[in-house]
């Protein structure tokens, strides 16, 4: 089982044309392997219930699974930027959710500005036979988060909620002091966001409080 992983926040905009593109997708890759793929929509819960019964249809007409989730940012953070008004923090953070969705032997995630042509299924494919988590970098960023494939595992949520926990940023450091390589330069694109965050809790592996948040979640010693 399978799934495509979009998210809403804040007033309902949805792409059309991006999820049209995943169930076409998805009606491929259900012929090919004769398994279920859905559409999913993460949204935090108090948006939701704001939702039109338009609207919810709407989705409904694509066949769009609505998962509705609890917070935006994770609820142990205590760090917030001293201005809130254009921080990605909570729009990045609350992908983290598809982490979870265990339901799932894989989950894709594509913004909702990217649009799918040609023959995707080999990521579903490649994680859900592997313990990796699929990304691309972006211009002065070692993880662009527009886009991610994993097998999901509800201890790598966990590592995301203890790794939040009493983490602090700067732009210098990064969060948790965990630095900002392979860039030779204080502070990437997006380092305050989920960007930077998912970077310093996987990849920086002398990272003190990213390496103890893997360890008590259950993670660390695994490929």
């Amino acid at each position: 089982r399978y799934a495509f992983v979009n998210v809403q926040i804040g007033s309902p905009g949805f792409n059309l044309g991006n999820i049209k593109g995943a169930r076409l997708q998805a009606a491929v890759l259900e012929a090919e392997m004769g398994a279920v793929v859905d559409i999913v929509m993460l949204v935090p819960t108090w948006d939701e219930e704001k939702w039109s019964l338009e609207r919810r249809k709407q989705l409904l007409r694509y066949g769009v699974r609505i998962v509705t989730v609890p917070w935006t940012i994770p609820p142990t953070m205590t760090w917030r930027p001293e201005s809130k008004g254009n921080w990605c923090g909570p729009m990045d953070f609350v992908r983290f959710h598809a982490f979870g969705l265990t339901d799932y032997d894989a989950v894709v995630y594509y913004d909702q500005d990217v649009q799918l042509q040609g023959d995707v299924g080999a990521v579903l494919k490649c994680a859900a036979t592997e313990r990796v988590f699929l990304a691309t970098s972006a211009l002065f960023a070692a993880i662009n988060l527009g886009f991610f494939a994993l097998r999901p595992d509800a201890r790598l949520l966990e590592a995301v909620l203890l790794f939040a926990n009493g983490s602090n940023f700067t732009h210098q450091t990064g969060w948790a002091d965990s630095g900002w390589l392979p860039w030779d330069r204080p502070f990437v694109f997006g380092g305050e966001c989920g960007q930077g965050y998912i970077n310093s809790l996987l990849y920086q592996k002398h990272s003190k409080k990213g390496q103890e948040a893997l360890r008590v979640a259950g993670l660390v010693g695994e490929s």
